[in-house]
């Protein structure tokens, strides 16, 4: 097994095992300044679909119409608002379409990477628990987790 393997069993097992943490109320507010201050830079490029859109159709019709394709489905499982869950979809699916990265675990550990160096200290374990950890699970389980926030 590879360290980066080794790593995602790891992040994997930390989301698993992990106690969900509420958000203080300073947290959830620099959150949503956060993504929505992203998403308003891309807001004119999004098309959001209520059906589920995998990554090739979406870098297809990217390639094909400069259109960013968001899905909304499965929204009322998410720890935001449906509104603020999709702004952060697309905020996260932007990252992966202009910074090349891959869906798998190491284009997601990259993902989540790029948006914490764009992003206030404060919320940084946020965005490692919605985009790594998760992806971590998603990857070796097949499929989503049950959503919480883990702090490790």
């Amino acid at each position: 097994m590879t360290k980066m393997e080794e790593f995602q069993v790891q992040c994997c097992k930390a989301y698993l095992d992990g106690k969900a943490v509420e958000l203080k109320a300073s947290e959830l507010e620099t959150f949503t300044d956060w993504v929505e201050r992203r998403f308003a830079m891309i807001a004119d490029r999004v098309d959001f679909m209520p059906i589920p859109v995998e990554p090739e159709s979406m870098l297809a019709v990217w390639a094909d119409k400069a259109r960013l394709v968001v899905s909304t489905a499965y929204n009322e499982n998410s720890v935001w608002s449906k509104d603020l869950n999709a702004k952060f979809r697309a905020v996260h699916d932007w990252d992966h379409v202009k910074g090349g990265f891959g869906f798998d675990w190491t284009g997601e550990a990259t993902a989540a990477g790029y948006a914490i160096a764009t992003a206030p200290e404060s919320i940084h374990w946020i965005l490692w628990s919605e985009i790594a950890l998760q992806a971590a699970v998603t990857t070796l389980t097949g499929s989503f987790p049950a959503q919480k926030l883990v702090k490790i």
